[in-house]
């Protein structure tokens, strides 16, 4: 059971620069806690008649990402250290990486074997990556052990199985860093792979893909260079039936199945995860993690993960069934809006409902999708503050559709789809995937943004009454210069050229016509028809 209260909350908003003051939010959270506080009590005491497996409810309450972790995989009194650095320094990531380090130090906790502090500090790590919530730090590392390098030296030997795969491609790759530093910390020698080792990875990557998911299948060539040059071993449990035909039995792998966990590592992990994982490297200064050098550059140029590039991979494993609404960056198919709707979390973008009905209502709320930028899979839910579809009549008007009123009375009339109207994703999306942000239409937001900052330039007395929270709230303002009030977020096509002339600022979004969607012949058309014909 994760709750996060409303005090807590304030406090970690506030270290973030966000102010809650919502009374009906306080209520919210306020009713939620009396509520789980009644159910918990009412299961701990249906638990107590003793006729289940466990006499109390197991799952316990808390109240942070710190207490979650410290629940679902220790140390004991790991929290109030989390929390303490997490207020120092803010990155996630470096946050685990620091934990990490703090654990195998030996001065706060104490271990039988240098084993089980690397397997503490990777789990641990990796439960404050995946912020306390998912099933990765308990099963998807099976165990951690010690090797032997040909010279006697030892190296860490990082056992992965299937369930690694909830953690993401930057969880799992993070999981062998911090293993890296907490091994640099105890002083223990890399892992020296034989040529045996190195070709089984080789064959068994590829052959994994045969039979599982894989986002990427790295070549022979990057296959060698992260296995011959990663300090750690990558290594796993058999979790498919296939066998490799090569390299069997190798003293140091102790099975010849498949070992899931450790192709997602490499393939999911490190090779698409490298820009963000070298991020952390320079940060730290660490020497040893060049060989990922040729996932961020190749031949000098910038690799596809760091570009804007024309993506194909959501179309690779369409299933029979499901339409394709557009091929990559046609014209047509959804406009990028970055923000985020009160439906919008994690992998979670919206559209305009009305979009929902003229598609046949094929998408409907919890619709899986998958969208060529950023990239992941996402759900479709609604939200009916961003633009709708643009249709063309049977009787040759052209309209935007924002409304579902609208669309449903119109639907049996429409003639072509021109476009899909807006589709909103929130930025973070882009920066959890390293894609850098694409450009978006200019809308709305950006809009009263420049045209505060150009009153905030003129005198009172000869311009709007300041624009504050509440006159956008009621998006209505009185121009004193003007003499009458001005929608700001719907103006008419006069006020709205007004603005722009009397204040020398962009048209506002409503009017702004999409010129790049036409074709230069068609626009020397369009501008010759005009000026024979007048307005039509």
């Amino acid at each position: 059971m994760v709750y996060q209260s409303y005090e807590k909350m304030n406090e970690i908003t506030a270290n973030n620069n966000i102010v809650v003051v919502s009374e009906d939010m306080q209520k919210y959270f306020t009713t939620l806690q009396e509520n789980i506080t009644t159910c918990y009590k009412l299961a701990e005491k249906a638990r107590s008649k003793g006729l289940d497996p466990e006499t109390n409810v197991e799952i316990l309450q808390a109240s942070d990402l710190a207490s979650r972790v410290e629940q679902l995989v220790g140390p004991q009194e790991i929290a109030t250290k989390i929390r303490e650095t997490t207020k120092k320094l803010g990155d996630r990531e470096l946050v685990s990486i620091e934990i990490a380090k703090d654990i195998v130090k030996g001065k706060n906790y104490k271990f039988a074997k240098v084993e089980d502090a690397i397997d503490q500090a990777v789990r641990t790590g990796l439960a404050i990556l995946t912020e306390g919530v998912l099933v990765a730090p308990l099963e998807g590392i099976a165990e951690v052990k010690l090797g032997s390098n040909k010279d006697g030296s030892k190296y860490v030997d990082l056992y992965f199985s299937g369930p690694i795969r909830s953690a993401g491609g930057t969880g799992q790759a993070m999981s062998v860093l911090i293993a890296d530093i907490v091994r640099r910390e105890l002083g223990i020698e890399k892992y020296r792979p034989t040529r045996g080792e190195i070709e089984r990875y080789k064959e068994e990557i590829p052959l994994y893909k045969r039979v599982q998911h894989l986002q990427y299948v790295p070549t022979p060539q990057e296959i060698e260079s992260i296995t011959s040059n990663c300090p750690i071993c990558i290594n796993g449990e058999g979790t498919e039936d296939e066998e490799v035909t090569g390299y069997r039995d190798l003293p140091r792998i102790g099975t010849n199945r498949l070992r899931g966990g450790a192709c997602l590592v490499i393939a999911e992990g490190l090779c698409l995860k490298a820009p963000k994982i070298l991020k952390y490297v320079s940060k730290l200064k660490l020497k040893g993690w060049e060989f990922l050098d040729i996932f961020v550059n190749k031949n000098g140029k910038s690799d596809e993960m760091l570009s804007i590039t024309h993506s194909t991979k959501y179309l690779e494993d369409v299933i029979a069934g499901r339409p394709i609404l557009s091929y990559p960056s046609r014209k047509g198919s959804f406009r990028l809006r970055y923000g985020r709707a009160r439906t919008c979390g994690l992998a979670s973008t919206a559209i305009n409902p009305a979009t929902m009905f003229l598609l046949d209502e094929f998408i409907t709320i919890g619709t899986q999708m998958k969208t060529e930028l950023p990239g992941k899979g996402t759900i479709g839910t609604p939200c009916d503050q961003i633009a709708g579809p643009i249709v063309m009549l049977q009787n040759g008007d052209l309209i935007q559709v924002n409304t579902v009123e609208k669309a449903i009375n119109i639907r049996q009339n429409i003639s072509t789809i021109i476009d899909l109207g807006e589709i909103l994703i929130p930025f973070g999306e882009f920066i959890e995937n390293n894609v850098l942000l694409p450009d978006a239409s200019y809308v709305y937001e950006w809009w009263i943004q420049d045209l505060q900052q150009v009153l905030n330039m003129l005198p009172k007395e000869c311009t709007f009454n300041a624009i504050n929270e509440a006159d956008l709230k009621t998006n209505k303002i009185v121009s004193k210069e003007l003499g009458r009030d001005i929608n700001l977020k719907e103006p008419s096509p006069y006020d709205a050229f007004e603005l722009s002339d009397k204040y020398k600022i962009c048209l506002h979004p409503n009017y702004t016509l999409f010129w790049h969607d036409i074709a230069h012949v068609d626009l020397v058309k369009l501008a010759k028809y005009i000026k024979e014909n007048g307005r039509v």
